[in-house]
């Protein structure tokens, strides 16, 4: 990305469903900066890897662009670790997600993306499917398991190196084709795994850290593995990961940072589970601080600011409820609407209230569905237990945003505002 000289470059840079790489820090604008401070520094001091980092958030709040950069924000990360950043919405785009598709899809990414030699490479996929196979015939009665009692680790796998795997789940895949993209696009696969794998998790996850450990004597690094699981916020009925099998987790023999849909910050306190929130600090009065700092998340990807008046990018902040998707999403169609519509050579305030009058458009539908619960929201901005499911789906759709600075506190999407006051 270059910084746009044209109304067509605003276009392309104002993109919010794309997170910035990691090529593209120099636009990258810091704007949870105590927050994030908070979270690099304890994940340096941490030096246990039953403690698992959760990020809190809703979709557009900048996470995955933080989690993209994490390099650039310490440079210990790129010394320290090796980064392994799975994204949920590429590997698991499906509805049923559970723990056998968390731990499967870290052995595929272990499988599919690596960069050891052809031999090496060959050896540790033989040695996760051999292991695959022998959790399937333990528990199907199919095969006694021999303990193996030497001290060397990484020959664990290696001893049973001889066991087919010609048979069973694995013999669903094609040969030569990628795990993952294989296991997301084939739900009788998935099923199957589901079928096989369902009541063995602890199996898995032995089986899941014998990999990891047998992938790092491979790779000759010192480098320590930190697994990044983004974006498992925006999958549907996920609650179990983060509850039920929050154990799991914790034992997965690596550090590990997991974003995690908002709601469940305060309901997964119950299991010992603490979670940042990357969410935007609000005054008393539910006002947002700093808000110049969105200014400069505009302003940084625009060179010739002639292309936009201050005044809109007032409106646009103001209408982004400090959501930094619907920021770039209101830019980006007020750019389309001055090329298309106004025939203008710049955008101003008109060009940003007629992008803001399609957004609402795109959201009515729901706004309707949910009006009562969204009435309550504006005037309350607090949920009880009884809200879970108005809740779950109006932060996903964008109706609500969240933002919990020391408490939960829920306000209705700005955009929305007028169509839902029309609901009355």
């Amino acid at each position: 990305m270059i910084k746009a000289k044209t109304l067509d470059d605003i276009y392309n840079n104002f993109e919010g469903n794309r997170p910035l790489s990691e090529d593209e820090y120099d636009f990258f604008i810091n704007i949870y900066d105590k927050k994030l401070k908070r979270f690099i520094g304890n994940i340096k001091r941490n030096h246990n890897k039953q403690n698992v980092f959760f990020i809190a958030g809703q979709r557009g709040n900048g996470k995955s662009t933080i989690l993209n950069n994490l390099k650039h924000e310490n440079a210990e990360f790129a010394s320290s670790y090796e980064i392994r950043h799975i994204q949920a919405m590429e590997v698991f785009k499906y509805d049923d997600i559970d723990i056998v598709d968390i731990l499967l899809g870290i052995g595929f990414n272990l499988i599919d993306n690596n960069d050891l030699d052809k031999e090496k490479k060959e050896t540790l996929e033989k040695e996760f499917k051999t292991a695959l196979k022998e959790v399937e015939e333990i528990n199907s009665g199919e095969l006694i398991k021999i303990e193996n009692t030497s001290e060397n680790d990484s020959s664990d796998l290696t001893a049973k190196a001889e066991v087919s795997v010609k048979t069973g789940f694995l013999s669903l895949f094609s040969a030569g084709v990628s795990l993952s993209s294989t296991y997301k696009a084939d739900e009788n696969i998935r099923k199957e795994a589901k079928r096989i794998y369902k009541f063995k998790n602890k199996d898995l996850l032995t089986m899941i850290n014998s990999l990891i450990q047998k992938y790092r004597v491979l790779k000759n690094s010192p480098k320590e593995i930190l697994l990044i699981l983004d974006g498992l916020e925006k999958l549907n009925n996920i609650d179990d990961i983060f509850t039920k099998d929050i154990d799991i987790l914790r034992d997965l023999e690596c550090f590990k940072i997991i974003t995690m849909p908002v709601y469940l910050k305060g309901i997964v306190d119950i299991y010992n589970v603490k979670a940042i929130d990357f969410t935007m600090e609000i005054d008393k009065d539910g006002n947002i601080k700093d808000i110049s700092l969105l200014k400069d998340v505009i302003t940084s990807r625009i060179e010739n600011l002639d292309l936009i008046s201050d005044e809109a990018m007032e409106l646009a902040i103001k209408m982004s409820g400090g959501n930094l998707r619907q920021l770039l999403e209101i830019i980006q169609k007020a750019s389309t609407e001055a090329i298309d519509i106004f025939e203008s050579d710049t955008i101003d305030v008109e060009e940003v209230e007629s992008a803001i009058e399609l957004l609402q458009g795109d959201l009515d539908y729901k706004i309707q569905v949910h009006a009562d619960f969204l009435h309550k929201i504006k005037e309350k901005n607090i949920v009880n237990k009884n809200d879970k499911i108005d809740l779950i789906d109006t932060l996903r759709s964008g109706l609500v945003f969240a933002y919990l600075n020391g408490k939960a506190y829920y306000d209705i999407n700005p955009i929305i505002e007028n169509n839902l006051n029309r609901l009355r």
